[in-house]
């Protein structure tokens, strides 16, 4: 049974590799909800279409340039942790430019500190994950959403295994305060 699915698979790819927009239309259909997931869990579900829908552009554009047609998979969730990466390098500038300019207001508003600390209270999980550097999300997402293991999520991301713990072990230790604080 996943053998035929296998060869299926790479036959596919194989097909779209020469331009077959039918057969990538196969592996979309196949790998979307995947790479959606994975995503979502490093850039939010609100920016997750879109890495995904670029991601997916990118591959096309690139699949000639797949040596291993078996590794699909590896090679597709490679390019959407680097659109991840893309997205979350602009968000952070964009950030950083609305931080300044909320600023500005709060000194304008004269409104006190404690509101503020009211508002950043109710969103600390958001922000503790928002803090996070790209690499801790990635390895986050990948061991807890593409459900890898600590060796897969090395493998993947071609970094040493103490490496990717460290990497989990930072995430973990980060987001801890936050979860404790929400209970």
């Amino acid at each position: 049974m996943w053998i035929v699915v296998i060869l299926e698979l790479a036959d596919d790819v194989r097909v779209a590799r020469e331009g077959d927009a039918d057969a990538f239309d196969r592996l979309v259909s196949q790998h979307a909800d995947g790479a959606y997931r994975l995503a979502a869990a490093i850039v939010g579900p609100a920016d997750a279409a879109d890495v995904v829908q670029d991601a997916f552009i990118d591959a096309w554009r690139g699949l000639r340039s797949l040596r291993e047609v078996d590794r699909f998979e590896a090679w597709l969730r490679r390019i959407v942790i680097n659109r991840c990466r893309m997205t979350l390098r602009s968000r952070r500038r964009h950030q950083a430019q609305v931080k300044a300019q909320a600023d500005m207001h709060w000194q304008r508003s004269g409104l006190s500190d404690d509101f503020r600390l009211g508002s950043e209270t109710r969103a600390a999980l958001e922000q503790a994950f928002e803090a996070l550097s790209a690499d801790q999300r990635i390895v986050l997402a990948l061991h807890y959403v593409a459900d890898l293991s600590i060796a897969g999520v090395a493998a993947e991301l071609q970094v040493p295994v103490g490496t990717a713990k460290s990497r989990l072990a930072a995430a973990l230790a980060a987001m801890r305060p936050a979860l404790e604080e929400q209970g």
